[in-house]
């Protein structure tokens, strides 16, 4: 098989994007505040706001279906809940549970994953390309500023 210039030049962009498209983890914090007041709008005692419970579901939709994802140890105003696969997105929700009874859904919200999965040996390759891109990128611009510094020299003492 011959070498492919255009190939090998994609395949070296690719590698020197990676360690800046790749996610760091595969999991997120989804955080809330804890309600203050019961439905009816009564306030809540603060013992009983340590006693909340929170259950996190997603979906594939802002209206679901719902799969519960998580619960959280009571009073905990937030929960470890995993990322969308690459390229997908997820819709959250959660529900407060309080002495058995469970609140409604709360508004969805949504996080995109746009992260492509590599693998760790690409990454390190990947970093290593970056550092010698660096120093190429930084030597051809010492050499062009040479360049330009010789060529404005020459013209100077051409016009003498």
């Amino acid at each position: 098989m011959g070498k492919n210039p255009l190939r090998l030049a994609i395949l070296l962009v690719l590698l020197a994007l990676a360690p800046a498209l790749a996610t760091a983890g595969h999991a997120s914090t989804f955080s809330w505040n804890l309600p203050s007041s019961h439905a009816d709008g009564s306030p809540m005692d603060p013992q009983d706001m340590r006693k909340i419970i929170v259950k996190v579901y997603a979906g594939p939709t802002k209206t679901g279906p719902w799969k519960w994802v998580a619960t959280s140890l009571p009073g905990a105003t937030s929960v470890m809940v995993m990322d969308p696969l690459p390229g997908h997105t997820l819709w959250y929700t959660a529900t407060a549970i309080l002495q058995g009874a469970e609140s409604e859904y709360a508004d969805p919200l949504s996080k995109t994953n746009l992260a492509f999965p590599i693998l760790p040996f690409a990454k390190k390759v990947a970093k290593k390309m970056m550092a010698r891109k660096k120093t190429i990128v930084l030597l051809s611009l010492i050499l062009l500023v040479c360049l330009a510094w010789v060529i404005r020299y020459r013209r100077r003492k051409g016009k003498q």
